[in-house]
């Protein structure tokens, strides 16, 4: 079984310090190959990137929302995080056709069937078995 990895949930596992690996091992009891979409190492760069705005958060736009210093620091961890993981051979990138993240993420979920990590409730709506993290900042699948 192939386990895939998303953005926020990588993000988030850098801000609130939670070992993805560790967990996913510990959820399957067995160890699990992890894949990382280009897309998704690309998209934590552009997050690393974004300028800070000056404008009060409730007045930007959908799309500058949630971007945060702290998201940038978080994103920075997530790629250090992600590139050690690939250099120890706990990872594995893969080159998928998609025109952003989340097609990349469905098209190959769907094509071989593996289960994706991902906090995104549009894309987990469309997906059905997921990986999330609960309240107690646990790893759990879905369905």
């Amino acid at each position: 079984m192939k386990v895939i990895l998303d953005t926020n949930f990588l993000v988030y596992c850098a801000k609130e310090k939670i070992d993805y690996m560790d967990e996913i091992e510990q959820l399957f009891n067995e160890k699990i190959d992890v894949l990382v979409p280009i897309q998704v190492i690309n998209e934590l760069h552009s997050i690393t990137r974004k300028k800070k705005l000056r404008i009060p958060l409730e007045r930007r736009s959908a799309r500058f929302k949630k971007t945060t210093g702290k998201d940038k620091e978080a994103a920075a961890l997530a790629i250090q995080m992600v590139e050690k993981y690939v250099f120890d051979g706990k990872i594995e990138k893969v080159n998928t056709e998609g025109k952003n993240v989340d097609d990349a993420l469905l098209q190959l979920a769907q094509r071989e069937k593996h289960i994706v990590c991902t906090l995104d409730r549009e894309l987990r709506g469309k997906l059905g078995r997921v990986i999330l993290i609960n309240q107690y900042k646990k790893l759990m699948l879905t369905k």
